[in-house]
């Protein structure tokens, strides 16, 4: 049997020691490329905004070390809330979630909905209608196009409901979920 907290523990260092040093690397390497004195304003401009994104995903992977190392900091509905909040989108979430696994898994799958509602649809706000064993799901972003492409999201998102009993149906635009406890 494995000790989660152990694995916990070996996954958050594997972070560390892999992903965010490779993007810290990354980050000192295009600001030497910024600051070097014949770089032309235009890819000064293009590498700046590169750099900040590599600075936002270098700070969501500490952040996820940090939560692997902490086990569990907040409760499912105070996370969800928190994550939300530090995006730039608009969102109104309804009823709770539970204050166990479920509650927690479920958190996740709704996190990773709302990411890929923001960096595939340009989703500017979404919904989050919680009842005890169905959520739904609903964002102003759309895309369709990438309908046919199962990617490591939804994989993840599929894997972690059938982990805790539960399923999902999607529209054809990705932008309505409904999340439901199989009976």
């Amino acid at each position: 049997m494995v000790d989660i907290a152990h694995e916990r523990a070996r996954i958050a260092r594997e972070l560390h020691d892999s992903i965010a040093q490779d993007l810290a690397a990354i980050g000192y390497a295009l600001d030497s490329e910024i600051g070097r004195s014949d770089t032309h304003t235009e890819s000064r401009k293009a590498l700046r905004a590169i750099r900040e994104r590599v600075t936002t995903l270098n700070a969501t992977v500490r952040e996820e070390i940090f939560r692997l190392r902490s086990n569990r900091d907040h409760a499912p509905q105070e996370q969800l809330l928190a994550e939300l909040q530090s995006l730039e989108i608009d969102f109104k979430v309804t009823g709770s979630l539970n204050d166990d696994e479920v509650g927690l898994e479920l958190g996740k799958v709704l996190m990773e909905l709302v990411r890929n509602a923001i960096a595939h649809g340009q989703a500017k706000e979404i919904s989050v209608d919680i009842h005890p064993g169905r959520v739904l799901f609903e964002s102003d972003g759309s895309h369709a196009k990438e309908r046919s492409a199962v990617g490591f999201g939804l994989t993840g998102i599929i894997e972690r409901l059938i982990e805790i009993g539960w399923e999902y149906t999607l529209a054809e635009d990705f932008s309505h979920v409904e999340i439901r406890q199989v009976p």
